[in-house]
C-alpha cells in the first residue's frame, strides 16, 4: 500500500510507470571470457573491475533496488558505476568494443532510477549506474550551481541551502536530477523561471566515442540547445551547472476538498491558469483520487507560493470552496518539502501517461467524469480496498514558454501556441498480492479512458500536441510532440554528435529520435 504521506505529485510520478518484461536467458560471446557475459568482460579488462558488480557481488542487491520504483528494479548481467567522467568514457569504449554490436543485449543508464521501466533498467545487459557521480557545489562568483546526474533533487536543495540559494528541479526529493532535467522538468517555480532545463547553463557529455565535451551557449550550442528536454539521444551528461536564486521559504497550503465540487474546483483551476504573469511565484497541483480507505473519490489541492508569502490572492477562488477539515498551511524550506513525502510497500501502477489540453473546464469536467466512471468499473473488477486512482490537473501558462524563448530556447515546442495549457495525467495503483495478473486489463481500462479523453477534448478543438516527456508512457511519442523543427533539431545533434547511432541501438530505452517519423 502506499504510504499515506505520499503527495499527489510522487503519486503521480509513480503512475507513469510501465509493465515488466521477464528476463531472457544470456547471450554469450564466442571467445574465452572470465565472467560469461562480453559486455562485463570487456569493462573489467579496461581496468573498471572495481566498479563492476556481477550478481555474485555483495553490492548487486543493492544495485538493483537503486531504482527508486519498485517496479524499475531489474537485475542485469551486471552494473557499472563509475565515479568520474573519465570512468564513464572508459566504460563506453569498453562496452562497444565487446559484440561489435553483434548480440541481443543492451545498456541502460541510470541517474536516480525514476523514469519509467524501460528507460533505465533492464535486465540483458549492463545498467550505468550513475549514482557515484552526485556532488553539488555552488560557485558564488558566478552564482552558478554544479550538479552530478545521480543526484537527488532532496540532496541538492539542502546543499544549496547552506549557501543561501536554490535552482529550479523537481517537487520531489527522491527523484533524480538527470532524468528530470533531459526530460524537460516539471517545478514549483516553472512559472517564475521556466522548466527546469531552461536553467541548465553547460552540460558536460560523454559521447559515445568517448569524447568529453561541454555544451553551452557559445560551445556546442546545437548540442545544448536540443539536451533542452532531447532526452537520451546525444551521449551520457555527467554534470549539469545550473542559474541559482536566493532561496526563500516556500508557504505551503494543502486541503481536501469533497467530490460534490468538483466542477467549483475545475472553474478555480481555469481561474488560476489564466492569471498574468505578475501571480508567477504561485504554483497549484491539484488532484482527484479514489482511497480504499473511504471508498469515495476527494479532491486534494496543493498551493504553493515560492517567496513565502501566506496571503497570495492567486488562489482566492480554489479558497472560497469548502474543504472537508481545516486546511493545512506551513513555512517550510525547499529541501523539506521535497522530502516530506515517500513511498512505501510493493505496488504497481498502471498509467497511460500525460496529456496536454487548453484551459478548457469542459475538457477537464470530461476527465473527472471519465475518472468516476474509471472508478466504478475497477470496483466491480478488483473489489473497492484493492486499488487506489488519481488524475492529476497542472497549470502550464503560455508565458512558461516565452521564459524558455528567453533563455535561449528548448526542444519542447510550447512557444509554437500562444494558449494557456494545462497538463494531466491519470491512472490507477494496484494494491492485491496479484496485482501482477491484474495489471494488463487495468492498463487496458486507463489506456481507454485517455484515448476518450483526448478524443473529446480535441473535438472541440482543446487536444494539445505537447506531451512531457518524464510523465510519458511507453506508447507515446513525447520528442515526436515538440514540432518538425524541433524534431529535425534533434535528429541533426544526435546525427553528429553520435554518429554511429550507439545511443539509439545499443541505449534503446528512454524516447528515442530514430523511432519518430
Amino acid at each position: 500500500m502506499f504510504s499515506k504521506t505520499m503527495s499527489p505529485a510522487a503519486l503521480l510520478s509513480l503512475l507513469m510507470l510501465d509493465s515488466v518484461q521477464g528476463q531472457a536467458p544470456p547471450v554469450r560471446n564466442n571467445t574465452q571470457s572470465s565472467t560469461g557475459f562480453a559486455p562485463c568482460d570487456a569493462l573489467i579488462n579496461a581496468g573498471l573491475s572495481h566498479a563492476v558488480h556481477l550478481p555474485s557481488s555483495t553490492l548487486y542487491p543493492t544495485l538493483v533496488r537503486g531504482s527508486y520504483w519498485p517496479d524499475t528494479q531489474r537485475a542485469p548481467w551486471c552494473f557499472v558505476v563509475p565515479s568520474s567522467t573519465s570512468e564513464v568514457s572508459q566504460a563506453l569504449t569498453a562496452i562497444q568494443s565487446a559484440g561489435d554490436g553483434a548480440g541481443d543485449w543492451y545498456v541502460a543508464v541510470r541517474s536516480g532510477g525514476h523514469g519509467t521501466r524501460r528507460s533505465n533498467s533492464l535486465e540483458q545487459g549492463v545498467i550505468v549506474d550513475l549514482s557515484h557521480l552526485n556532488a553539488t557545489t555552488y560557485d558564488a562568483a558566478t552564482k552558478t550551481a554544479s550538479v552530478g546526474p545521480g543526484a537527488r533533487w532532496g540532496e541538492v536543495y539542502a546543499s544549496l541551502e547552506e549557501h543561501g540559494v536554490s535552482v529550479t528541479g523537481g517537487r520531489e526529493g527522491v527523484v533524480g536530477v538527470g532524468g528530470l532535467l533531459l526530460g524537460g522538468g516539471v517545478s514549483w517555480h516553472t512559472a517564475r523561471t521556466g522548466f527546469a532545463c531552461d536553467s541548465v547553463v553547460n552540460y558536460e557529455v560523454v559521447l559515445a566515442s568517448g569524447e568529453i565535451v561541454n555544451a553551452n551557449a557559445t560551445a556546442h550550442s546545437d548540442l545544448f540547445r536540443a539536451l533542452k528536454g532531447g532526452g537520451s539521444n546525444f551521449g551520457i551528461v555527467t554534470g549539469f551547472r545550473l542559474a541559482t536564486f536566493p532561496a526563500a521559504n516556500l508557504v505551503v497550503d494543502k486541503r481536501s476538498i469533497g467530490i460534490e465540487h468538483i466542477n467549483t474546483v475545475i472553474d478555480a483551476v481555469a481561474t488560476f491558469t489564466d492569471l498574468d504573469q505578475s501571480f508567477h511565484d504561485n504554483a497549484l497541483l491539484t488532484a482527484i483520487q479514489y482511497r480504499p480507505d473511504t471508498e469515495v473519490s476527494a479532491i486534494s489541492v496543493t498551493e504553493i507560493n515560492t517567496v513565502n508569502c501566506a496571503n497570495s490572492t492567486a488562489f482566492d477562488a480554489m479558497n472560497r470552496i469548502p474543504t472537508l477539515a481545516p486546511a493545512k498551511t506551513e513555512s517550510v524550506t525547499l529541501s523539506q518539502s521535497a522530502n516530506s513525502s515517500a513511498l512505501g510497500g510493493i505496488v504497481r501502477s498502471a498509467g497511460s501517461g500525460p496529456v496536454t489540453i487548453a484551459n478548457d473546464p469542459r475538457v477537464m469536467r470530461y476527465c473527472a467524469e471519465q475518472h468516476e466512471s474509471l472508478v466504478e468499473d475497477l470496483k466491480a473488477t478488483l473489489g473497492p480496498k484493492n486499488f487506489s486512482t488519481i488524475l492529476d490537473f497542472q497549470p502550464l501558462p503560455s508565458y512558461v514558454a516565452e521564459i524558455g524563448v528567453q533563455k535561449g530556447g528548448n526542444m519542447l515546442g510550447l512557444d509554437r501556441s500562444p494558449r494557456n495549457r494545462v497538463l494531466f495525467a491519470a491512472g490507477a495503483i494496484l494494491t492485491t498480492p496479484d496485482s501482477a495478473s491484474q495489471f494488463p486489463q487495468v492498463y487496458q481500462k486507463v489506456s481507454v479512458m485517455v484515448q476518450r479523453i483526448e478524443a473529446f477534448a480535441a473535438s472541440v478543438g482543446s487536444l494539445d500536441e505537447f506531451q512531457y516527456l518524464a510523465y510519458a508512457d511507453a506508447s507515446q511519442d513525447p520528442i515526436g510532440s515538440y514540432g518538425a523543427a524541433n524534431v529535425k533539431h534533434i535528429r541533426d545533434a544526435a546525427n553528429k554528435y553520435d554518429p554511429e547511432g550507439f545511443f539509439q541501438n545499443r541505449v534503446p530505452g528512454g524516447f528515442k529520435i530514430s523511432r519518430v517519423q
